[in-house]
Protein backbone atom coordinates (compact mmCIF):
# COMPACT_ATOMS: atom_id res chain seq x y z
CA UNK A 1 0.00 0.00 0.00
CA UNK A 2 1.50 3.60 -0.89
CA UNK A 3 1.71 6.21 1.45
CA UNK A 4 0.58 9.51 1.25
CA UNK A 5 0.10 12.58 3.19
CA UNK A 6 -1.80 15.44 4.24
CA UNK A 7 -1.21 18.83 4.85
CA UNK A 8 -3.12 20.13 7.84
CA UNK A 9 -3.23 24.52 8.95
CA UNK A 10 -3.19 24.40 12.29
CA UNK A 11 -5.60 26.97 12.37
CA UNK A 12 -2.87 29.45 14.04
CA UNK A 13 -0.25 31.66 13.42
CA UNK A 14 2.99 32.97 14.78
CA UNK A 15 2.45 35.03 17.04
CA UNK A 16 5.15 37.55 15.66
CA UNK A 17 3.13 38.18 12.49
CA UNK A 18 0.76 40.28 11.46
CA UNK A 19 -2.29 38.50 9.69
CA UNK A 20 -2.59 40.84 6.85
CA UNK A 21 0.56 40.25 6.02
CA UNK A 22 0.32 36.63 6.44
CA UNK A 23 -2.77 36.84 4.01
CA UNK A 24 -1.22 38.35 1.32
CA UNK A 25 1.77 36.44 1.36
CA UNK A 26 -0.56 33.09 1.29
CA UNK A 27 -2.60 34.62 -1.53
CA UNK A 28 0.93 35.08 -3.51
CA UNK A 29 2.37 32.24 -3.11
CA UNK A 30 -0.46 29.98 -3.62
CA UNK A 31 -2.22 32.46 -6.09
CA UNK A 32 -5.38 32.58 -4.56
CA UNK A 33 -7.86 35.57 -3.85
CA UNK A 34 -6.85 37.50 -0.99
CA UNK A 35 -10.43 37.22 0.80
CA UNK A 36 -10.52 33.74 0.04
CA UNK A 37 -6.92 33.47 2.00
CA UNK A 38 -8.32 35.78 4.49
CA UNK A 39 -11.58 33.48 5.30
CA UNK A 40 -9.33 30.62 5.88
CA UNK A 41 -6.91 31.92 7.61
CA UNK A 42 -8.81 33.82 10.15
CA UNK A 43 -11.67 31.17 10.73
CA UNK A 44 -9.03 29.81 13.78
CA UNK A 45 -10.37 26.18 12.41
CA UNK A 46 -7.86 23.49 11.25
CA UNK A 47 -7.84 23.56 7.81
CA UNK A 48 -6.57 20.33 5.15
CA UNK A 49 -4.95 22.85 2.87
CA UNK A 50 -3.88 19.39 0.44
CA UNK A 51 -3.86 15.96 0.27
CA UNK A 52 -1.99 13.00 -1.69
CA UNK A 53 1.38 14.42 -1.18
CA UNK A 54 4.53 12.37 -1.08
CA UNK A 55 6.63 13.17 1.90
CA UNK A 56 9.09 15.15 0.30
CA UNK A 57 6.49 17.78 -1.32
CA UNK A 58 4.51 17.49 1.86
CA UNK A 59 7.77 18.83 3.95
CA UNK A 60 8.15 21.52 0.79
CA UNK A 61 4.56 22.61 1.54
CA UNK A 62 4.99 22.87 5.20
CA UNK A 63 8.42 25.03 5.04
CA UNK A 64 6.67 27.35 2.65
CA UNK A 65 3.46 27.54 5.46
CA UNK A 66 5.75 27.84 7.98
CA UNK A 67 8.20 30.67 6.36
CA UNK A 68 4.35 32.87 6.26
CA UNK A 69 3.67 31.99 9.38
CA UNK A 70 1.06 29.84 9.53
CA UNK A 71 1.37 26.55 11.85
CA UNK A 72 0.53 23.33 9.89
CA UNK A 73 1.31 19.72 10.34
CA UNK A 74 1.58 16.85 8.37
CA UNK A 75 -0.32 13.41 8.45
CA UNK A 76 -0.76 10.10 6.79
CA UNK A 77 -2.75 9.26 4.69
CA UNK A 78 -3.90 6.09 2.47
CA UNK A 79 -4.15 6.65 -1.26
CA UNK A 80 -6.57 5.61 -3.91
CA UNK A 81 -6.15 1.63 -3.56
CA UNK A 82 -6.86 1.91 -0.50
CA UNK A 83 -9.93 3.75 -0.39
CA UNK A 84 -11.28 1.93 -3.57
CA UNK A 85 -10.23 -1.48 -1.53
CA UNK A 86 -12.48 0.05 1.51
CA UNK A 87 -15.35 0.76 -1.14
CA UNK A 88 -15.47 -2.36 -2.06
CA UNK A 89 -16.62 -4.04 1.05
CA UNK A 90 -18.97 -1.24 1.76
CA UNK A 91 -21.28 -2.02 -0.57
CA UNK A 92 -21.26 -5.74 0.61
CA UNK A 93 -21.67 -4.33 4.12
CA UNK A 94 -24.23 -1.83 5.40
CA UNK A 95 -22.79 1.80 5.85
CA UNK A 96 -21.63 2.36 9.37
CA UNK A 97 -22.57 5.84 11.28
CA UNK A 98 -19.44 8.38 11.00
CA UNK A 99 -18.64 10.22 13.13
CA UNK A 100 -17.91 13.44 10.95
CA UNK A 101 -20.48 15.36 9.31
CA UNK A 102 -20.13 15.16 5.13
CA UNK A 103 -21.92 18.62 4.91
CA UNK A 104 -19.47 20.54 7.35
CA UNK A 105 -18.28 23.06 5.59
CA UNK A 106 -14.55 22.23 6.71
CA UNK A 107 -14.21 18.61 5.08
CA UNK A 108 -12.52 18.53 1.83
CA UNK A 109 -13.46 15.72 -0.59
CA UNK A 110 -10.02 14.50 -2.55
CA UNK A 111 -10.67 11.90 -5.41
CA UNK A 112 -8.78 14.19 -8.41
CA UNK A 113 -11.53 15.54 -9.73
CA UNK A 114 -11.29 19.57 -9.56
CA UNK A 115 -14.14 21.53 -9.54
CA UNK A 116 -14.80 24.96 -10.99
CA UNK A 117 -13.70 26.82 -7.39
CA UNK A 118 -10.52 24.47 -7.09
CA UNK A 119 -11.64 21.88 -4.82
CA UNK A 120 -10.94 18.27 -5.35
CA UNK A 121 -13.36 15.77 -4.78
CA UNK A 122 -12.38 12.43 -3.49
CA UNK A 123 -14.56 9.36 -2.04
CA UNK A 124 -12.69 10.13 0.98
CA UNK A 125 -13.43 13.24 3.07
CA UNK A 126 -11.37 15.05 5.11
CA UNK A 127 -12.93 16.74 8.37
CA UNK A 128 -12.09 19.89 10.19
CA UNK A 129 -9.90 18.18 12.52
CA UNK A 130 -8.14 16.04 9.75
CA UNK A 131 -10.07 13.19 10.25
CA UNK A 132 -10.95 10.68 6.68
CA UNK A 133 -14.33 9.73 6.51
CA UNK A 134 -14.57 6.69 4.21
CA UNK A 135 -17.41 6.85 1.18
CA UNK A 136 -18.90 3.72 2.69
CA UNK A 137 -18.86 4.82 6.26
CA UNK A 138 -20.28 8.68 5.71
CA UNK A 139 -23.92 8.97 7.75
CA UNK A 140 -26.77 7.33 6.39
CA UNK A 141 -25.49 7.98 2.85
CA UNK A 142 -25.20 4.96 0.24
CA UNK A 143 -21.76 5.47 -1.82
CA UNK A 144 -23.91 5.87 -4.94
CA UNK A 145 -24.95 9.44 -3.33
CA UNK A 146 -21.67 10.23 -2.24
CA UNK A 147 -20.68 10.03 -5.53
CA UNK A 148 -23.19 11.91 -7.22
CA UNK A 149 -22.80 14.52 -4.52
CA UNK A 150 -18.71 14.37 -5.26
CA UNK A 151 -19.85 14.87 -8.93
CA UNK A 152 -21.34 18.20 -8.55
CA UNK A 153 -19.37 21.77 -8.40
CA UNK A 154 -18.70 22.36 -4.63
CA UNK A 155 -19.61 25.67 -3.06
CA UNK A 156 -16.52 28.05 -2.88
CA UNK A 157 -17.58 28.59 0.84
CA UNK A 158 -16.19 24.62 1.29
CA UNK A 159 -13.29 24.89 -0.80
CA UNK A 160 -10.28 23.63 1.13
CA UNK A 161 -7.72 22.44 -1.12
CA UNK A 162 -6.56 25.70 -2.20
CA UNK A 163 -3.43 24.52 -3.39
CA UNK A 164 -4.98 22.65 -6.08
CA UNK A 165 -2.64 20.30 -8.08
CA UNK A 166 -0.30 23.32 -8.24
CA UNK A 167 3.66 23.07 -6.22
CA UNK A 168 3.60 26.29 -4.33
CA UNK A 169 5.64 29.32 -5.50
CA UNK A 170 8.32 30.11 -3.16
CA UNK A 171 11.98 30.32 -3.14
CA UNK A 172 13.73 26.90 -2.26
CA UNK A 173 17.06 27.07 -0.43
CA UNK A 174 19.90 25.30 -1.62
CA UNK A 175 23.64 24.80 -1.29
CA UNK A 176 26.57 27.19 -1.60
CA UNK A 177 27.82 25.12 -5.05
CA UNK A 178 24.59 26.30 -6.53
CA UNK A 179 26.01 30.10 -6.20
CA UNK A 180 28.79 28.42 -9.03
CA UNK A 181 26.12 27.09 -10.79
CA UNK A 182 24.64 29.42 -11.73
CA UNK A 183 27.30 31.49 -13.57
CA UNK A 184 28.07 28.05 -15.20
CA UNK A 185 24.91 27.90 -16.60
CA UNK A 186 24.37 31.41 -17.75
CA UNK A 187 28.10 30.73 -20.21
CA UNK A 188 26.61 27.86 -21.77
CA UNK A 189 23.30 29.42 -22.45
CA UNK A 190 25.09 32.28 -23.60
CA UNK A 191 27.01 30.06 -25.58
CA UNK A 192 24.15 29.05 -27.62
CA UNK A 193 23.55 32.58 -29.05
CA UNK A 194 26.05 34.29 -28.03
CA UNK A 195 26.13 37.63 -30.98
CA UNK A 196 22.33 38.24 -30.28
CA UNK A 197 22.93 38.66 -26.88
CA UNK A 198 26.05 40.53 -27.52
CA UNK A 199 23.63 42.70 -29.59
CA UNK A 200 20.80 43.06 -27.85
CA UNK A 201 22.48 44.46 -23.92
CA UNK A 202 24.53 46.24 -26.14
CA UNK A 203 21.53 47.74 -27.77
CA UNK A 204 20.27 48.48 -24.18
CA UNK A 205 23.40 49.84 -22.81
CA UNK A 206 23.36 52.22 -25.78
CA UNK A 207 19.96 53.74 -25.15
CA UNK A 208 20.45 53.70 -21.48
CA UNK A 209 23.87 55.50 -21.90
CA UNK A 210 22.16 57.97 -24.41
CA UNK A 211 18.96 58.68 -21.76
CA UNK A 212 22.06 59.86 -18.80
CA UNK A 213 23.00 62.06 -21.52
CA UNK A 214 20.15 64.37 -20.54
CA UNK A 215 21.00 66.39 -16.68
CA UNK A 216 19.67 65.28 -14.32
CA UNK A 217 15.59 63.44 -15.92
CA UNK A 218 17.84 61.36 -18.16
CA UNK A 219 19.54 59.99 -14.95
CA UNK A 220 16.22 59.29 -12.96
CA UNK A 221 14.70 57.84 -16.13
CA UNK A 222 17.27 55.32 -16.17
CA UNK A 223 17.08 54.51 -13.26
CA UNK A 224 13.38 53.76 -13.59
CA UNK A 225 13.78 52.20 -16.95
CA UNK A 226 16.68 50.07 -15.54
CA UNK A 227 14.13 46.87 -14.58
CA UNK A 228 11.93 47.44 -17.46
CA UNK A 229 14.85 46.58 -20.31
CA UNK A 230 15.90 44.20 -17.44
CA UNK A 231 12.30 42.25 -17.50
CA UNK A 232 12.42 42.09 -21.66
CA UNK A 233 16.05 40.65 -21.13
CA UNK A 234 14.49 38.08 -18.66
CA UNK A 235 11.84 37.48 -21.35
CA UNK A 236 14.22 36.81 -24.17
CA UNK A 237 15.93 34.60 -22.01
CA UNK A 238 13.13 32.33 -20.99
CA UNK A 239 11.98 32.45 -24.79
CA UNK A 240 15.56 30.90 -25.82
CA UNK A 241 15.48 28.44 -23.03
CA UNK A 242 12.00 26.85 -24.68
CA UNK A 243 13.74 26.71 -27.88
CA UNK A 244 13.28 29.97 -29.40
CA UNK A 245 15.43 32.51 -31.17
CA UNK A 246 16.79 35.98 -29.09
CA UNK A 247 15.78 38.58 -30.35
CA UNK A 248 17.82 41.86 -30.54
CA UNK A 249 15.11 44.22 -29.18
CA UNK A 250 14.29 41.80 -26.61
CA UNK A 251 15.03 44.78 -23.71
CA UNK A 252 12.34 46.87 -24.93
CA UNK A 253 9.81 43.59 -24.62
CA UNK A 254 9.32 45.03 -21.08
CA UNK A 255 7.71 48.18 -22.12
CA UNK A 256 4.74 46.01 -23.12
CA UNK A 257 4.96 43.26 -21.03
CA UNK A 258 4.06 44.42 -17.11
CA UNK A 259 6.04 48.00 -18.33
CA UNK A 260 3.91 49.76 -15.26
CA UNK A 261 4.99 47.14 -12.38
CA UNK A 262 8.26 46.93 -13.82
CA UNK A 263 8.80 50.67 -13.84
CA UNK A 264 7.05 51.22 -10.25
CA UNK A 265 9.82 48.45 -9.34
CA UNK A 266 12.66 51.53 -10.51
CA UNK A 267 11.12 53.84 -8.58
CA UNK A 268 11.23 51.93 -5.22
CA UNK A 269 14.70 51.22 -5.81
CA UNK A 270 15.59 54.75 -6.72
CA UNK A 271 13.48 55.89 -3.40
CA UNK A 272 15.24 52.83 -1.47
CA UNK A 273 18.56 54.38 -2.87
CA UNK A 274 17.87 58.01 -1.32
CA UNK A 275 16.77 56.21 2.40
CA UNK A 276 20.37 53.86 2.18
CA UNK A 277 22.64 57.18 1.85
CA UNK A 278 20.46 59.16 4.58
CA UNK A 279 20.62 56.11 6.99
CA UNK A 280 24.36 55.75 5.96
CA UNK A 281 25.36 58.99 6.78
CA UNK A 282 23.27 59.08 9.62
CA UNK A 283 24.64 56.15 11.17
CA UNK A 284 28.38 57.86 10.04
CA UNK A 285 27.66 60.63 11.91
CA UNK A 286 26.59 59.15 14.98
CA UNK A 287 29.36 57.10 14.95
CA UNK A 288 32.00 59.48 14.01
CA UNK A 289 33.15 57.91 11.01
CA UNK A 290 32.47 61.37 9.25
CA UNK A 291 32.40 64.33 11.17
CA UNK A 292 31.16 68.24 11.19
CA UNK A 293 34.86 68.99 10.52
CA UNK A 294 35.31 66.62 7.77
CA UNK A 295 32.33 68.22 5.61
CA UNK A 296 33.42 71.37 6.00
CA UNK A 297 36.74 70.62 4.50
CA UNK A 298 34.95 69.40 1.12
CA UNK A 299 34.06 73.25 0.51
CA UNK A 300 38.09 73.77 1.10
CA UNK A 301 39.56 73.86 -2.46
CA UNK A 302 42.71 72.33 -1.31
CA UNK A 303 43.00 68.63 -2.41
CA UNK A 304 45.55 67.84 0.44
CA UNK A 305 42.87 69.32 3.31
CA UNK A 306 40.18 67.19 1.72
CA UNK A 307 41.70 64.33 1.49
CA UNK A 308 43.36 64.60 4.96
CA UNK A 309 39.80 64.93 6.55
CA UNK A 310 37.95 62.32 4.53
CA UNK A 311 40.54 59.94 3.82
CA UNK A 312 39.92 57.63 6.75
CA UNK A 313 36.54 58.60 7.20
CA UNK A 314 35.69 57.89 3.52
CA UNK A 315 36.25 54.26 3.60
CA UNK A 316 34.71 53.68 6.12
CA UNK A 317 31.47 55.85 5.33
CA UNK A 318 31.84 53.88 2.11
CA UNK A 319 31.37 50.52 4.04
CA UNK A 320 28.37 51.74 6.03
CA UNK A 321 27.15 52.04 2.39
CA UNK A 322 27.67 48.96 1.01
CA UNK A 323 26.31 47.20 4.62
CA UNK A 324 22.78 48.89 4.16
CA UNK A 325 22.88 48.61 0.45
CA UNK A 326 22.76 44.80 0.89
CA UNK A 327 19.01 44.31 2.16
CA UNK A 328 17.70 46.89 -0.68
CA UNK A 329 19.76 44.60 -3.70
CA UNK A 330 17.94 41.26 -1.73
CA UNK A 331 14.54 43.63 -2.47
CA UNK A 332 15.63 44.69 -5.96
CA UNK A 333 17.63 41.19 -7.25
CA UNK A 334 14.61 38.95 -8.56
CA UNK A 335 12.15 41.43 -9.04
CA UNK A 336 12.16 42.28 -12.08
CA UNK A 337 11.95 38.96 -13.56
CA UNK A 338 9.44 37.96 -11.60
CA UNK A 339 7.64 40.82 -12.52
CA UNK A 340 8.45 40.18 -16.06
CA UNK A 341 7.69 36.01 -15.98
CA UNK A 342 5.36 35.48 -12.87
CA UNK A 343 2.93 38.19 -13.55
CA UNK A 344 3.61 39.50 -9.76
CA UNK A 345 3.07 43.44 -8.31
CA UNK A 346 6.07 45.53 -8.07
CA UNK A 347 5.63 44.87 -4.28
CA UNK A 348 4.95 41.48 -4.29
CA UNK A 349 8.14 40.88 -6.71
CA UNK A 350 10.54 42.52 -4.19
CA UNK A 351 9.14 40.87 -1.09
CA UNK A 352 9.44 37.24 -2.59
CA UNK A 353 12.77 38.41 -4.25
CA UNK A 354 14.41 39.48 -0.75
CA UNK A 355 12.54 36.12 0.67
CA UNK A 356 15.22 34.23 -2.46
CA UNK A 357 18.25 35.83 -1.60
CA UNK A 358 17.55 35.62 2.34
CA UNK A 359 17.14 32.31 2.35
CA UNK A 360 20.10 31.61 -0.15
CA UNK A 361 21.99 33.84 1.44
CA UNK A 362 25.05 31.04 1.19
CA UNK A 363 25.21 30.30 -2.34
CA UNK A 364 24.54 34.80 -3.24
CA UNK A 365 28.00 34.90 -1.40
CA UNK A 366 29.42 31.95 -3.47
CA UNK A 367 28.11 33.71 -6.59
CA UNK A 368 29.03 37.61 -5.64
CA UNK A 369 32.78 36.66 -4.64
CA UNK A 370 32.82 34.41 -8.07
CA UNK A 371 31.97 37.35 -10.26
CA UNK A 372 34.14 39.49 -8.24
CA UNK A 373 37.07 37.51 -8.74
CA UNK A 374 36.42 36.69 -12.47
CA UNK A 375 36.30 40.28 -12.81
CA UNK A 376 39.43 41.00 -10.85
CA UNK A 377 41.55 38.30 -12.83
CA UNK A 378 40.18 39.99 -15.96
CA UNK A 379 41.26 43.47 -15.25
CA UNK A 380 44.93 41.91 -13.92
CA UNK A 381 44.99 40.19 -16.99
CA UNK A 382 44.16 42.93 -19.06
CA UNK A 383 45.91 45.45 -17.19
CA UNK A 384 49.51 43.48 -17.40
CA UNK A 385 49.15 43.19 -21.28
CA UNK A 386 47.85 46.75 -21.70
CA UNK A 387 51.63 47.48 -19.85
CA UNK A 388 53.64 45.41 -22.26
CA UNK A 389 51.51 46.03 -25.23
CA UNK A 390 51.95 49.97 -24.66
CA UNK A 391 55.72 49.73 -23.95
CA UNK A 392 56.14 47.94 -27.61
CA UNK A 393 53.43 50.00 -29.79
CA UNK A 394 50.62 52.42 -28.63
CA UNK A 395 48.46 51.40 -32.11
CA UNK A 396 48.85 47.76 -30.11
CA UNK A 397 47.53 49.70 -26.29
CA UNK A 398 44.16 51.96 -28.72
CA UNK A 399 43.77 47.92 -30.17
CA UNK A 400 43.62 46.28 -26.73
CA UNK A 401 41.12 49.08 -25.49
CA UNK A 402 39.08 48.40 -27.86
CA UNK A 403 38.68 44.49 -26.77
CA UNK A 404 37.66 45.96 -23.74
CA UNK A 405 34.46 47.15 -25.02
CA UNK A 406 33.31 43.33 -25.95
CA UNK A 407 34.78 41.70 -22.90
CA UNK A 408 32.82 44.15 -20.79
CA UNK A 409 29.69 43.20 -22.71
CA UNK A 410 30.52 39.30 -22.38
CA UNK A 411 31.02 40.51 -18.21
CA UNK A 412 26.89 42.02 -18.49
CA UNK A 413 25.52 39.34 -20.68
CA UNK A 414 26.86 37.03 -17.86
CA UNK A 415 25.72 38.77 -15.33
CA UNK A 416 21.63 38.53 -16.82
CA UNK A 417 21.99 35.65 -17.75
CA UNK A 418 22.83 34.59 -14.11
CA UNK A 419 19.90 35.95 -12.78
CA UNK A 420 17.65 34.34 -14.77
CA UNK A 421 19.24 30.71 -13.93
CA UNK A 422 19.33 31.49 -10.43
CA UNK A 423 15.60 32.60 -10.30
CA UNK A 424 15.14 29.09 -12.54
CA UNK A 425 16.77 27.38 -9.51
CA UNK A 426 15.54 29.44 -6.76
CA UNK A 427 12.15 29.35 -7.63
CA UNK A 428 11.51 26.85 -10.20
CA UNK A 429 13.41 24.03 -8.55
CA UNK A 430 10.71 21.22 -9.00
CA UNK A 431 10.79 21.71 -12.75
CA UNK A 432 14.60 21.13 -12.78
CA UNK A 433 14.46 18.22 -10.51
CA UNK A 434 15.32 16.17 -13.50
CA UNK A 435 17.76 18.16 -14.32
CA UNK A 436 19.75 17.44 -10.92
CA UNK A 437 18.72 20.43 -9.11
CA UNK A 438 17.86 19.39 -5.51
CA UNK A 439 14.55 20.59 -4.03
CA UNK A 440 16.46 20.33 -0.11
Amino acid sequence: MAQAFKVVFTGTLDPTVNPEDVVRDFAAVFKVGEQQARELITAGQARVLKTDVDADNARRYQAVLEEIGMASRVESMTMHAAGAEDEAQADAAPPEPAAADWSDSGAVADAGAVTDAGAVTDAGAVTDAGAVTDAGAAGSQSAPSLAKQAAEPTPAKEVLDVLGGQQPFGPVRHRASHGWYWITQAWQQFKAQPRLWLAAVALVYLVTFALSLVPVLGSLATMILGPVFAGGLMLGAQSQERGGTLRVMAGFDGLSTHGGQLALVGLLYLVGLFAVFIVAGLIAMATGVVTAGSMDALSSSDPDIVAAALGPGLGLFLLVVMLTMVPLLMLYWFAPVLVALEGMTAIEAMRMSFRGCWKNIVPFTVYGLALFFILLGASLILGLLGALLGAVSETLMVILMLLLIPLMLVFAVLVVLSIYSAYRDVFHTATQSSQGAHVF
